[in-house]
């Protein structure tokens, strides 16, 4: 082989090469009408030629009669709407069976645009019912788009798959702020039954303590009493006591010896 055969034929691999993994999307879904309308929205979006630029992408084409209110929204919305439909990786049927678990995370073309936030860039599949649902990634955004088939396939650079309607991504079209998940509710510490117990216990005490109070001072005024007001069994001062009996038999004596003294003279 001579040395001048060896740069051709190395151009002629590299040229090779490059013919195999690059494809024209809107040439590849122009041959099935089913999608026609939504080949359309790729081109007046400008994301036709963003796709033909990648080596290896996943379609989620809608067909014409499920494409809905895609036709009117500006050019701008449209094309963040349809990123949200290509998935920067190849899947076919085959490999979402192998998927070990039953939900998958996508990484969409809208994730490398910079202006997704709250997950808006991603998408999650889910094996449901012997099919595949796909969605969004937001918090609480509906996963109803149901895998229907594959329209064509070309490992591993290139698979379009059928779903069954649009892929519906929240505060994408600045209708509706994006889902978030709701802030985590701040934790009020509850009062403990037995802390509260003493507080109740206190005013018993507290009764029982001024009770004793109280009696302790109801008899201050039965001490004053005597100088306020006389006691029954005291005579007033200026009535004498009546005489006793040794009174009157002193006196009887004593008369007795008077008149036994005048006799006896």
């Amino acid at each position: 082989m001579s040395r001048s055969t060896i740069p051709l034929l190395c151009s002629f691999l590299i040229l090779f090469a490059s013919s195999a993994s690059a494809f024209n999307i809107t040439k590849i879904l122009g041959q099935y009408s089913d999608y026609s309308t939504f080949n359309e929205l790729l081109s007046k979006s400008g994301l036709a030629s963003d796709i033909n630029s990648r080596g290896t992408i996943t379609l989620l084409a809608v067909p014409n009669g499920a494409v809905g209110d895609l036709t009117s929204k500006s050019d701008d919305v449209l094309k963040r709407v349809l990123a949200t439909h290509v998935v920067l990786d190849y899947y076919d049927p085959m490999k979402l069976q192998k998927m070990k678990d039953k939900t998958a995370k996508m990484t969409t073309m809208f994730q490398q645009s910079g202006k997704a936030a709250y997950d808006q860039g991603f998408l999650n599949v889910t094996a449901k019912d012997g099919s595949f649902v796909f969605g969004s990634a937001v918090v609480g955004a509906q996963r109803d788009s149901k895998l229907e088939k594959s329209v064509m396939n070309q490992p591993y650079n290139i698979s379009i798959l059928g779903i069954s309607q649009p892929i519906v991504t929240p505060g994408l079209d600045g209708t509706m702020a994006p889902i978030s998940a709701p802030p985590p509710k701040a934790h009020t510490p509850k009062k403990s039954p037995v802390a509260e117990a003493p507080e109740e216990a206190e005013a018993p005490a507290e009764e029982e303590a001024e009770a004793p109070a109280e009696e302790a001072e109801a008899p201050a005024p039965s001490q004053d009493a005597p100088s306020s007001a006389p006691d029954a069994d005291t005579p007033p001062a200026d009535q004498a006591p009546p005489p006793s009996s040794a009174t009157k038999l002193s006196v009887s004596f004593g008369l007795f010896v008077v008149l036994a003294t005048i006799v006896v003279v």
